[in-house]
């Protein structure tokens, strides 16, 4: 009860601050638009889908990456003004407090998905059915749990003056190199080899299999454990930046 309490109290303070909401659901919807018109288009004769349809999918996670690693700063402008030291005088836990963040900001991220996927739907007439809307946002949402973590971790580890540089490189980084903007599979080889090894690169690959259709079963595996590897890191990586902060 008290998790759910402060969590509505976290989205209700993201919520008070336009700019970062406009910023972060806006953005990808005008990258969509942007890379899609360049990208895009009806998709070779007798494929399971469109490229726009592959663009789309790169792009939602893009979104939904912006927002959860985005986030970060959010929390490393708390710490600044001792919101986090205030939130320690409370009956929270300290994984309540770390829970309560990454969790606001995966909430706040279906806003950027449903913005690209509105898009996708009416701009643009991709033709999927309802089930691959519906499988296509739970690939995207849900596989962004390791990138939430990553936000947390970042907000407690960096200085407020430095938290906009340090997450901005890590979502440019991650979404050019990962796959996210461009198809991996058109990469240089020497650049194919490094976005294997990124978690992004793993993520959109699940929606766009799901997508092409055909994928093998072990190769969705192979992307899950990659992920479930990552999500593990992050976690450790949020708790340790979570303690320091209290230790101090």
């Amino acid at each position: 009860m008290l998790t759910r309490h402060y969590l509505l109290f976290e989205l209700r303070r993201l919520r008070r601050d336009p700019k970062f909401v406009v910023l972060t659901v806006a953005m990808p919807a005008l990258l969509y638009l942007m890379f899609s018109t360049v990208g895009g288009g009806p998709g070779a004769p007798g494929a399971g889908y469109a490229p726009d349809a592959v663009v789309m999918a790169g792009m939602a996670c893009h979104g939904v990456l912006m927002v959860t690693v985005t986030n970060g700063v959010n929390i490393a402008l708390d710490r600044n003004i001792g919101w986090v030291a205030q939130l320690r005088t409370t009956p929270l836990r300290a994984t309540q407090i770390v829970i309560g963040k990454g969790v606001s900001g995966l909430l706040l991220s279906l806003l950027s998905l449903l913005a690209v996927f509105l898009i996708g739907g009416s701009a643009h007439g991709i033709p999927l059915s309802a089930a691959q809307w519906l499988e296509v946002g739970a690939i995207t949402w849900l596989g962004s749990l390791p990138f939430a973590l990553l936000g947390v971790a970042l907000g407690f580890l960096v200085s407020p003056t430095t938290s906009g540089p340090a997450v901005m490189a890590c979502v440019i980084g991650m979404s050019a190199l990962g796959g996210l903007w461009v198809p991996a599979r058109l990469f240089p080889e020497s650049l194919q080899h490094v976005s294997e090894v990124l978690p992004t690169n793993h993520w959109v690959h699940l929606s766009q299999a799901l997508l092409e259709g055909g994928a093998s079963p072990l190769a969705g595996l192979s992307d899950l454990a990659v992920l479930g590897g990552w999500t593990v890191g992050f976690a450790l990586l949020a708790g340790f930046a979570f303690r320091r902060e209290v230790t101090r």
